[in-house]
């Protein structure tokens, strides 16, 4: 039913791959299709590539391969999937645009996906934050793989010797103190992150895209949440954050814990 079959057709096709070869009648009990469905779901599945008719009377089926199946199930999702985006694509073309600079972001899909899509459109420099100790795990192939073409920063509040390697290309810090730079926000600094003194946010990551837009991630009680500001003064001052803990940061060298 997930790759798009019907609730009928599924449990049709499930009940044919167990009995090997049977009636409508068998398929239909051993289902719990309708008797008076089970024909018309058969028969379907037949027009599919699913089934094999053989020339008996009663008629019997036969299950075709389930990997066969699989594939042809998995052909007609990916053709609809196109058939949607292509759709959806010509609707936000014709859509009007707002110059909206800041954006809020929830759940760990559409967050990771928003931060391989800004590595994506990177054109010359990216640095990271990172004030959680397991959140560079999450980003590490993605961050790797620009690395290869791209300036990439990474700045880590925990044991950043960890990752060694992990980040391709990638020029690796730890994270020193920097004076003053706390002093708006109080809170303390752990291995979830910097967590605010009334403890309503955790800030696990900062990261910053051409010095033109900065993504910062927190979590929160609801879950995690990614404030994505692009070319406005919020966005400068983010960008002067992360620069003054580069400048403040220590390299790491091969060897060096």
């Amino acid at each position: 039913m997930r790759l798009g079959m019907s609730e009928y057709e599924a449990r049709a096709y499930v009940a044919t791959v167990s009995l090997g070869e049977a009636t409508v009648n068998e398929i239909s009990k051993e289902s719990g299709v309708p008797r008076s469905r089970a024909y018309e779901i058969m028969e379907r599945l037949a027009a599919k590539g699913f089934v094999e008719t053989g020339n008996t009377s009663p008629i019997c089926y036969r299950a075709n391969d389930p990997l066969t199946a699989s594939n042809r199930l998995m052909e007609e999702v990916q053709h609809a999937n196109e058939e949607i985006l292509k759709g959806l694509r010509e609707i936000g073309r014709r859509a009007e645009k707002r110059d909206n600079p800041v954006w809020t972001l929830t759940g760990d899909w559409a967050i990771e996906h928003k931060v391989g899509e800004l590595l994506d459109a990177a054109n010359k420099e990216i640095s990271f934050v990172f004030l959680n100790r397991s959140r560079p795990l999450r980003y590490a192939g993605l961050i790797a793989r620009r690395a290869a073409d791209k300036d990439v920063t990474v700045v880590m509040a925990h044991r950043p010797e960890d990752f060694a390697g992990l980040l391709g290309k990638s020029r690796i810090m730890r994270l020193r103190p920097v004076p003053g730079m706390m002093n708006e926000v109080e809170g303390t600094l752990c291995e979830r992150g910097f967590v605010t003194r009334d403890g309503h946010y955790c800030i696990e990551m900062v990261m910053v895209v051409d010095q033109d837009t900065t993504l910062l991630l927190t979590s929160e009680s609801e879950g995690d949440r990614a404030i994505i500001v692009h070319g406005t003064v919020l966005n400068l001052f983010g960008h002067d954050a992360v620069n003054r803990l580069i400048e403040g940061a220590e390299e790491l060298t091969p060897g060096k814990k």
